[in-house]
């Protein structure tokens, strides 16, 4: 292969090329350019343009994520074997990982006997004597701190038409007034109960502070749900007529204070 100059004809190089040179000398261009595309993939960024190869950022969540499927599979292990554990224990029999110090030792549980102690028997009776779920009624409360702390607003302005009368089991007043007047609130506080009855219809009860709960009962309509943040003087229901022991269109109005039921007209002007 002869290289020459176009203008003057002269001779600038020549080689001599044969089959085996040829040969060589493409395989080395070849291997050197193999080499360093490999080099460059291994050690440069470029390889995240490769197609299919992931970038850092995938393969930390890849490796984040199989850490966590491991971890995850070996919490699920211990509960599936505590549920077995478990299921065996219920149905009388022994655990299949349990730990015994004689395993060959058969154990007998037909002859035990479970008596009461002297202590248990008396704690038994004190506690059943003591009527805790009893609704109570003291008239003892301090009732003038409550008005002077707080500010009552009439929840209806109407006629009272059934008194506070524990003695009979009727724990609040009942109020008469026009058709569709609005129940407002008696103090702030957050709406605890909203529900239906068949004997007392909708009713709606609100917590206070200092313990103090307010139960509007018979209504027509709620205007409030469990959860909802209500204000003095705001509207919570609409009077009615509901549920199998009212008789006309009232409401009956409760106060509770640490679980004691109160007479409404000390506290409020009706």
């Amino acid at each position: 292969m002869l290289v020459i100059n176009e203008t003057t004809f002269d001779e600038r190089l020549s080689f001599r090329l044969s089959p085996l040179n040829v040969i060589s000398t493409l395989g080395l261009i070849l291997f050197l350019i193999s080499s360093l595309t490999v080099l460059v993939i291994i050690y440069t960024p470029l390889k995240e343009w490769i197609p299919g190869y992931p970038n850092d950022k995938i393969r930390k969540q890849s490796y984040h994520a199989a850490t966590m499927a491991d971890s995850l599979s070996v919490v699920v292990n211990q509960y599936r074997r505590y549920n077995q554990n478990l299921i065996l224990i219920l149905s009388g029999e022994v655990p299949v990982d349990s730990f015994l110090l004689d395993s060959g030792r058969e154990y007998s549980y037909e002859n035990i006997s479970f008596s009461r102690s002297s202590e248990d028997s008396v704690l038994r009776e004190r506690f059943d004597s003591e009527e805790q779920y009893n609704i109570v009624l003291n008239p003892r409360i301090n009732t003038k701190r409550i008005k002077e702390t707080l500010l009552f607003f009439p929840p209806i302005r109407g006629q009272i038409s059934g008194k506070f009368d524990p003695d009979v089991g009727h724990l609040g007043i009942d109020l008469t007034a026009d058709k569709n007047e609005p129940i407002l609130a008696t103090l702030d506080g957050t709406v605890i109960l909203a529900t239906w009855s068949s004997e007392e219809g909708y009713i709606i009860q609100v917590m206070h502070k200092d313990n103090l709960i307010s139960v509007y009962k018979h209504n027509s309509v709620l205007l409030h749900e469990v959860g909802d943040e209500v204000t003095a003087g705001e509207a919570i229901a609409i009077i009615g007529n509901t549920g199998e022991l009212s008789t006309g269109p009232h409401l009956h109005f409760e106060l509770w204070y640490e679980g004691k039921a109160l007479n409404p007209v000390e506290f409020i002007t009706f």
